[in-house]
């Protein structure tokens, strides 16, 4: 990412540790819940809300967490977004955040002990939150990507209480951090690839070395970068969010994709990280909202109303 003060390179340097030590145990990361208090993580959007890079901070660490622990990233964007749809005047201490899509139930981390669920409804922007045990959270969908983040589906009740934050701050808010979380999990993917491609051998040499190779590896390097300048510049400037969620999405998919090739096709082959990268990907993508929402944002963006005047 851009340029980083010292003191957030030397936070991020604390976040992937912690976010490697998450991802080394086959526990859920709710069994890290602890140190991950400890290291301030839980609490960082709340501790920093006022503070004019606050948005720099939430998503560097969210990306760094990425490239250890996609499930750890999904669900502290869910924790920030949550703290920032709810605000400070509230009795909530772990908030999680989901979407509402039509046709679909909304999906959380379960993880980090959520005590109140923020849902933004898609179909007519309302954002309303409540309490975690009104929800009626529920585990038994099988899921494949995110396994970490025991994922559940929760009902809002009729009576939720709308939240104070406008709609459009909230989405725009989830689509630079888990925008984050697709660029970080897309750039393991790359990191991962460069590795294999040097220290596997053919013909005496590193496959690295074969020009096939070299430049599909290229091409993964290069999508990312551009998906990650797209939501530099998202997050300096607080517009385009839709289209850093859309790219991000779309980006860190196709790396995963390249990244299974470049590996001989070992896409379930459990020894070598890329196995669930591309699980997560896609997971991630549908419960950013998925591809469609965030076109369809984009194309509104330009166009107008579908089946109305240009703005």
């Amino acid at each position: 990412m851009s340029s980083l003060s010292p003191e957030l390179k030397e936070f991020l340097t604390t976040v992937a540790k912690v976010a490697a030590s998450v991802a080394e145990s086959s526990e859920p990361v709710s069994a890290g819940y602890g140190m991950l208090h400890d290291t301030g993580l839980l609490d960082m959007a709340r501790e920093i809300a006022d503070e004019p890079d606050s948005l720099v901070w939430l998503t560097n660490a969210i990306s760094v967490t990425a490239q250890s622990s996609p499930s750890l990233a999904f669900a502290l964007a869910g924790r920030y977004t949550a703290d920032h749809a709810i605000g400070p005047d509230t009795d909530a201490t772990n908030p999680t955040f989901a979407l509402a899509i039509p046709g679909s139930v909304p999906v959380v981390s379960g993880s980090l002990e959520p005590d109140t669920v923020a849902v933004l409804d898609t179909s007519d922007n309302v954002l309303r939150s409540a309490p975690w045990t009104d929800t009626a959270p529920t585990a038994t969908e099988p899921r494949t990507g995110l396994a970490q983040a025991e994922l559940v589906s929760v009902t809002l009740p009729a009576d939720a209480a709308p939240c104070g934050r406008e709609a459009v701050d909230v989405l725009a808010r989830w689509d630079l951090l888990t925008g984050a979380a697709l660029v970080g999990l897309a750039r393991r993917a790359v990191r991962e690839t460069q590795t294999y491609v040097m220290e596997r051998h053919q013909f005496g040499v590193p496959i690295g070395s074969f020009a096939g190779l070299r430049a599909l590896t290229a091409e993964m390097e290069i999508k990312v970068d551009e998906v990650e300048a797209m939501l530099d510049h998202a997050v300096a400037q607080g517009e385009h969010s839709a289209s850093v969620s859309a790219a991000a999405g779309r980006a860190a998919i196709a790396v995963c994709v390249d990244a299974i090739q470049a590996h001989g096709g070992y896409g379930y082959v459990d020894e070598y990280a890329i196995t669930g990268l591309l699980r997560d990907a896609i997971s991630i993508q549908a419960r950013a909202g998925g591809r469609r929402l965030h076109i369809a944002r984009v194309a509104e963006r330009g166009l107008g109303p579908q089946g109305g005047s240009p703005p």
